[in-house]
């Protein structure tokens, strides 16, 4: 499951690549036409107006319970997110802040999307057949009025790049390589969730956000050979702890070399003499009685080229 926020100026193609992200993902788009349909029941004509112009007046009371406007969207976009988390769907959020309601959210995937005034203008232009000078008005007013909601509602800067976990500009990128990108990221964010949520609860560690620093040349050389073939892998990802004292701290814990997502299947590399080889296969069947269905094996340096090929050979 992933939120992908999308924070986009005017004209900058930020709609389009939307579309394009939701098909690619067969989700839906929470847009504001959406938010002021589905979040606050029957509004009147005057009151979808007013929230439509005004980013004040989402801070007016909703209901006679004191929740304002914005309270409600924010509600509604957090149940939104628990209910795709819940059945595992994924859903595209445009505009309404989504940055700053999901930053830091793990499971977000937080997008700005850009394009210098020169571009913008050139393709607000041709869009609603206006010449330039009208153009430059109508991008002036947009990132105003963007500007302006997001300060207003969330108190925050949309300059701030903080709020972005990728900031995308159009003006060469077309949307087909912007949406390859974000792809990308979802399917990594995703095995890097599952990894972490396997973690959770447990005493074993998650090391994914640590720097790859391979203890010796065959790890090294292990990971060049995944690459040429085109194998993804992450190194080192998890520590599985499998003797615990009587106090309850972990004494004895393993952390296979390589872990290959596309197989479920963890590998310890050795080139070690027999005892220590023991010693490793006495912990990686500890694994397998603590951790069930965890997929496991330790490869000799031998056996790499051979590995290598029965891959090649399940892909095809």
């Amino acid at each position: 499951m992933a939120i992908i926020t999308i924070s986009r100026q005017i004209g900058s193609l930020g709609d389009e690549l939307a579309e394009f992200i939701a098909d690619k993902l067969s989700c839906g788009i929470i847009s504001r036409e959406y938010a002021l349909n589905n979040f606050y029941g029957e509004l009147s004509d005057g009151v979808r107006e007013r929230l439509n112009e005004s980013a004040k007046f989402f801070l007016n009371t909703f209901s006679e319970s004191g929740l304002t406007y914005k309270d409600i969207l924010i509600d509604r976009l957090e149940g939104v997110r628990a209910d795709k988390h819940k059945s595992g769907e994924n859903v595209v959020i445009l505009g309404l802040g989504g940055s700053v309601v999901f930053h830091n959210d793990p499971y977000a995937i937080n997008i700005r999307v850009q394009a210098s005034d020169k571009t913008r203008i050139g393709r607000i232009e041709r869009r609603y057949n206006v010449d330039a000078l009208e153009a430059e008005r109508i991008v002036t007013i947009g990132d105003r009025k963007h500007k302006r909601f997001v300060s207003t509602l969330y108190d925050q800067d949309l300059n701030d790049s903080s709020l972005f976990d990728i900031t995308l500009n159009t003006d060469f990128l077309s949307l087909e390589e912007c949406t390859s990108m974000v792809m990308a990221v979802v399917k990594e964010r995703e095995l890097a969730n599952r990894i972490r949520e396997e973690v959770n609860g447990t005493d074993a560690v998650d090391h994914q956000s640590e720097a790859v620093v391979f203890k010796n040349d065959t790890e090294a050389e292990f990971a060049h050979i995944l690459d040429m073939y085109g194998i993804e892998w992450k190194y080192e990802p998890k520590t599985f702890p499998i003797e615990w004292d009587s106090e309850g701290y972990v004494k004895m814990a393993f952390s296979p070399d390589f872990y290959l997502p596309k197989y479920d299947t963890y590998l310890e590399l050795t080139t070690m003499d027999q005892r220590y080889v023991t010693t490793k296969n006495k912990k990686l069947r500890m694994v397998r009685e603590l951790y069930p269905g965890t997929n496991i094996r330790i490869v000799y340096k031998k056996d790499f080229t051979e590995l290598v090929e029965r891959l090649k050979q399940f892909e095809a």
